[in-house]
């Protein structure tokens, strides 16, 4: 190939370093509306880029130690990053869902596992600012003045003791991605119910409250995710701490969040959000990838070729490229859509306009699992050209793959779920949560 633009690659007159080109643009920018929030986002995702290659290089590092370092702890402290969805009563940003992702793809695109673990940790400020009364909020938010919590449905050997004033809690929840550097965590029980069975809640405890386990990193990838398990020996969790989980599927008006802030950011269903968290981390993967890819054919010579041409020389490598590219692009604007719908039909349930659906809430976690499924195609096809060199232990490419694997692997599969959004389509009275919140 003799165009400008190849001869630009192939030269290095283009902005190449030892990531490839990095246009500000590759991922969205924010989409905020009101000017000022949007700035203010804007300033978020520049914070998350100029840690690129420092994350870049201290990826290997991120995998053994299970987290990111405390000197990245540190500077998502100092630049508020673990605060963006925490709620501005309590010194956060409230940025809107699809801002959050954002940023978090932007982080991923320097180390997935880092943005695994902060995403799935400082996300559920959004959690905690909806469904728990606006007392324990205050609470728990200015204890630290951020917070850091994971979630876990995963629990073993739970049990729960029924006492004056709450409950005694013990047991383990694995895949508490997070914890390393927690202020609490938030697991999922079942506690006795009126008609005398049960009835699956959330409880919220205080990092004195539970031991993170040193039980991770076994795994192909994410190793960096800070996915330990968290145990707990017979904690008291008063009342007040405890919610039922009405809210994962549907919502209909406000929360006790909704109508404490005075915002709609904090209105939507849980498995709404949870699924787009992953996603994002996906998004900021398959960058990664491109970036990786592209260095890769810049810099490697073609093979059975005798002219000792690059592969970025020629059509085949940069096809190769091209279509993942796309593909990329096109699961960023799948994360960024489905987040703006997350927030325009919670706005529309606290409006009275119409309830969030369970059908919503399951077809927007679905569109998620596919574009996870997007970016794992889009990895392989760029492994498979771009040399058997890139599969050594310790190559970016390797690691890559290895992250998309496991997160392509988890229990949100298409397959187990697809059944469940056609029938809360055909259902014609879906159920939809309703909160008692003070006139």
């Amino acid at each position: 190939m003799t165009s400008s633009a190849t001869q630009a690659l192939s030269t290095g007159s283009g902005k190449l370093t030892d990531v490839g080109l990095e246009g500000v643009g590759s991922i969205a920018l924010s989409t905020e509306k009101d000017p000022g929030k949007r700035q203010e986002v804007d300033h978020f995702l520049d914070i998350a880029r100029s840690l690129r290659q420092q994350l870049r290089a201290d990826q290997a590092n991120t995998e053994q130690r299970g987290t990111y370092s405390q000197e990245i702890h540190e500077r998502f402290l100092e630049t508020g990053l673990y605060k963006l969805l925490q709620p501005k009563a309590f010194g956060g940003y409230e940025v809107s869902v699809a801002s959050f992702y954002a940023v978090i793809s932007e982080i991923a695109r320097g180390c997935p596992s880092t943005a695994w673990c902060v995403c799935l940790g400082s996300a559920h400020s959004l959690q905690l600012g909806s469904y728990w009364p606006i007392e324990v909020q205050e609470e728990i938010f200015n204890d630290k003045g951020y917070f850091v919590a994971p979630l876990s449905s995963s629990g073993q050997g739970v049990t729960v003791e029924l006492a004056q004033g709450g409950y005694y809690i013990a047991g383990k929840w694995r895949y508490s991605s997070g914890a390393p550097y927690s202020t609490h965590f938030i697991g999922t029980i079942d506690i006795p119910a009126a008609d005398g069975g049960t009835a699956e809640s959330w409880f919220i405890v205080p990092r004195a409250d539970f031991e993170v386990l040193d039980d991770w990193g076994g795994i192909i990838g994410m190793r960096g995710s800070g996915s330990n398990s968290v145990r707990m020996d017979r904690v008291f969790v008063a009342d007040r701490f405890v919610v039922e989980t009405t809210f994962k599927d549907s919502l209909s008006g406000a929360t006790p969040g909704s109508a404490s802030h005075g915002n709609s950011l904090y209105a939507g269903p849980f498995n709404a959000f949870a699924v787009g968290e992953v996603s994002a981390v996906a998004v900021g993967l398959g960058y990664a990838v491109l970036d990786e890819y592209e260095r890769i054919i810049r810099t490697t010579k073609a093979p059975d070729r005798t002219d000792g041409t690059l592969r970025v020389q020629h059509a085949d490598w940069l096809r190769t490229l091209g279509v993942a590219m796309a593909n990329v692009d096109a699961a960023a604007a799948i994360s960024t859509h489905n987040a703006e719908l997350y927030g325009m039909y919670a706005e529309r349930s606290v409006t009275g306009v119409e309830p969030f659906s369970a059908e919503r809430s399951l077809r927007l976690r679905n569109a998620n699992v596919v574009l996870q499924r997007m970016i794992f195609d889009s990895t392989y096809s760029l492994l498979r050209t771009a040399g058997s060199s890139t599969l050594i232990d310790g190559q970016r490419m390797q690691r890559y793959f290895r992250d998309i694997t496991t997160t392509t692997t988890r229990t949100s599969q298409l397959e187990f779920n697809a059944a469940e959004a056609v029938e809360a389509r055909l259902s014609e009275a879906t159920t939809c949560a309703r909160f008692q919140v003070p006139s």
